[in-house]
C-alpha cells in the first residue's frame, strides 16, 4: 500500500499548462488478527500527466500498529508453542514514495524512490523502470533494477544498527490475446547482504533429564539471501455474462529453502455501468526455511529461527470487494476479507509446531479522476 504527496525532490521540466490527466484519492486500510496485532494505514495518493510526455505519481502511508506478538518459543511443557512477552508493542512507520516517468515514441523510462520510517527500521530506496511498446501497443515489454539501503535496530537494544542492502532486477512481458483477453508474467530476483535477524525473537530449548541445562538462543539467520519470483496473471472479460475472470499465479523461491505458491482467482461482475461486485479466494502454501525449527539442537547451529513465518504452513484468504462509480469521475471501492493460516493447509505438510493464524482486513477508498 503507497499512496501520494507531490515532493520538492521531483524535478519536472516545465511544460506549457497544468497537469491534463490525472487522479487523486485516499484510503484506510485495517488489519487485525485474532488476539494478537492491529494494523491501521490511512493513505493518499495521486498522478498527473504533464504534456503529452510526463508524468508524476507520488503516495505516503501511515502504519499505526498495536497489540501484542510472539516473542519467545518454549517446549518446557513438552510441545514447543509461541508465548507473547514483554510489552504490547505500540508502533508507527512513516512512508512514502514517488515516480516520475517520460514517454520517448514507443518507450517510457520511469525512475522512482521510496523512503520508510519506524522506530527500529529505516530503508531508502530506489527503481529505475523501462517500457516498450511493439505489435501496435498489443504487446509490452518491460526491464526494471530497484536498490534499497535499510538499516535494523531494536527498541531492546540501544546498541543494535546493523545494515541491510538489496538489489532487485525485474524483467516481464503483457500481451493482449484478444480484444476481450490479455495475459501478463513478470519475473523478478534479488539479491540481500546484510544483518536478517529478528531481533524480538528467542528460542528457549529444554532437554530431557540429564542431557544439559536449557539454552536460550537469540534468532540467527544467514547474512545473504537470494530470492525468484515469477507472477503470472491473466483477465478473460465475457460480455454475455457481464464480468472479467481473473486469475493470477505466484511461485517464489529463495536459497533458504523457502519454496511457496499462490493461487488466486476472482470474477468482477459489473451492474450495468455503475457497480461492480468481486468475490475473491486466494490459496498459499509454502515450505520451511532450511534452518526453522521450533527448538534448538546440540552442538547449536550456525543459523537457526523458531519464527513460524519461516515455518511450513498453508492459508486460505477469500475477499469481497464493492466497486461504485459516479459521474464527474468518481470511485469508491470497499473490501473485505479474511485470512485463516494453519499447517493443515499446507500443499507438502505443515510443520507440527505451526499456531493457526486468523486475521480480518477491510480496505475503504476513494478516488477521483480528472
Amino acid at each position: 500500500m503507497h499512496a501520494a504527496l507531490a515532493l520538492p525532490i521531483l524535478v519536472v521540466p516545465p511544460r506549457a499548462g497544468a497537469a491534463e490527466l490525472g487522479e487523486v484519492g485516499v484510503a484506510v486500510f485495517g488489519y487485525k488478527e485474532r488476539g494478537l496485532m492491529k494494523v491501521t494505514e490511512p493513505i493518499v495518493w495521486g498522478k498527473g500527466r504533464i504534456g503529452e510526455d510526463w508524468e508524476v505519481a507520488a503516495s505516503a502511508a501511515v502504519d499505526i500498529v498495536t497489540g501484542a506478538s510472539p516473542q519467545l518459543v518454549s517446549n518446557r511443557t513438552g510441545t514447543p508453542v509461541q508465548t507473547i512477552t514483554g510489552a504490547s508493542i505500540d508502533d508507527r512507520r512513516n512512508t512514502w514514495d514517488a515516480k516520475v516517468s517520460r514517454r520517448f515514441g514507443e518507450g517510457t523510462v520511469s525512475v522512482s524512490r521510496t523512503v520508510s520510517r519506524e522506530e527500529d527500521y529505516i530503508s531508502h530506496a530506489f527503481g529505475v523502470e523501462a517500457r516498450y511498446d511493439l505489435n501496435q501497443r498489443n504487446t509490452t515489454l518491460v526491464a526494471g533494477f530497484g536498490r534499497s539501503n535499510d538499516r535494523v535496530r531494536s527498541s531492546d537494544d540501544p546498541l543494535l544498527d546493523q545494515g541491510r542492502r538489496t538489489r532487485e532486477y525485474l524483467v516481464g512481458v503483457t500481451q493482449v490475446i484478444s480484444q476481450l483477453a490479455a495475459v501478463q508474467s513478470t519475473l523478478t530476483a534479488t539479491r540481500g547482504e546484510g544483518y536478517y535477524n529478528d531481533p524480538y525473537k528467542i528460542t528457549f530449548t529444554f532437554f530431557p533429564p540429564g542431557q544439559g541445562l536449557p539454552l536460550l538462543t537469540a534468532d540467527k539467520r544467514p547474512s545473504r539471501r537470494d530470492t525468484l519470483a515469477w507472477l503470472t496473471r491473466y483477465r478473460q472479460h465475457f460480455p454475455t455474462a457481464g464480468g472479467t475472470l481473473q486469475a493470477d499465479y505466484r511461485f517464489y523461491r529463495d536459497d533458504w529453502g523457502v519454496r511457496a505458491h499462490t493461487l488466486e482467482s476472482a470474477w468482477q461482475h459489473s451492474f450495468g455501468d455503475r457497480w461492480s461486485i468481486r468475490p475473491a479466494l486466494r490459496y498459499y502454501t509454502q515450505a520451511a526455511a532450511d534452518f526453522y525449527s521450533p527448538t534448538v539442537s546440540r552442538p547449536e547451529p550456525a543459523a537457526h529461527s523458531s519464527d513460524q513465518r519461516l515455518a511450513a504452513f498453508g492459508g486460505l484468504s477469500p475477499s469481497l470487494k464493492l466497486i461504485a462509480r459516479f459521474e464527474g469521475g468518481t470511485t469508491v471501492e470497499a473490501t473485505a476479507g479474511y485470512m485463516h493460516n494453519s499447517r493443515s493447509l499446507s500443499a507438502g505438510g505443515g510443520s507440527p509446531s505451526f499456531e493457526t493464524l486468523r486475521a480480518y482486513y477491510g480496505i475503504v477508498s476513494i478516488a477521483h479522476e480528472f
